[in-house]
């Protein structure tokens, strides 16, 4: 794809920038996962882990080709409403077959894989939520994989996780500084890694938890916006804002 063709977007500076981080944290990803199949023993649950990450990155960045759509889930379900398939709603469906794949690769944890498929397909969105102001879903990505890594669970599991998470903090300074975006596509990959991360670490309770609160996330997305209620609790909009440039600059 040549540099003229290439998906751009307005951010809300109204600087016209092209969507390449997420291609880069998915070639990151692609990259850890070709270091992990290559020295580990990579179960089918990795494959299918790794498959899926594949197809909701590729499903976001069809979306981030169709500028100009309809933006939210409730716009979205307008237009199917109507019968117009978007390709809104493409991903959607795309990112919640994958999270049920996903978790039926796993071993069965009862109630808490229903919880899964809801913490994944609700954090896809939800990171493309956080997509709306530089620097923003990265930087509520970064402590989750950390967090997760730290936590430990066997990367055979989630192959890409290293590389996204690397590839997520290699970009975060463009990403910051204005040079380019994540799009539909990275911000969904980093919200699915996130989901299932969490899901792999966190008992039964802790999933459901974590799903509602996600769930309600993007309620409050859909309704006051989050970027009204980030502004609102000062030690959260003061991280928000860390390393951004300032809007007045």
């Amino acid at each position: 794809m040549s540099a003229r063709t290439w998906p751009r977007v307005v951010n809300h500076r109204g600087r016209s920038l092209p969507v390449t981080l997420g291609a880069a944290v998915a070639g990151a990803g692609a990259l850890g996962s070709a270091v992990v199949f290559a020295t580990l023993d990579v179960p089918r649950d990795g494959v299918a882990v790794t498959i899926a990450c594949a197809l909701v990155f590729a499903a976001g960045f069809v979306d981030d080709l169709s500028s100009g759509g309809p933006r939210g889930i409730r716009s979205h379900l307008r237009e199917l409403l109507r019968l117009h398939v978007t390709t809104g709603i493409v991903k959607l469906l795309v990112v919640t077959a994958s999270a049920i794949v996903i978790t039926a690769s796993l071993p069965g944890r009862g109630s808490a894989t229903i919880a899964g498929v809801v913490l994944m397909a609700a954090g896809a969105n939800l990171w493309n939520g956080l997509d709306v102001r530089p620097g923003r879903a990265l930087k509520a990505f970064l402590p989750v994989a950390v967090a997760v890594i730290v936590a430990g669970p066997a990367l055979e599991l989630v192959p890409p996780l290293p590389g996204v998470a690397a590839g997520a903090a290699l970009v975060l300074p463009a990403d910051l500084r204005e040079r380019a975006v994540l799009g539909d596509g990275g911000s969904n990959l980093l919200g699915l890694v996130a989901g299932f991360g969490l899901y792999l670490i966190l008992p039964t309770w802790g999933a459901w938890l974590g799903a509602a609160f996600a769930v309600a996330l993007n309620v409050l997305a859909e309704t006051v916006t989050l970027s009204r209620a980030i502004d609102a609790i000062p030690p959260i909009r003061w991280y928000d804002a860390l390393g951004r440039i300032p809007l007045q600059g």
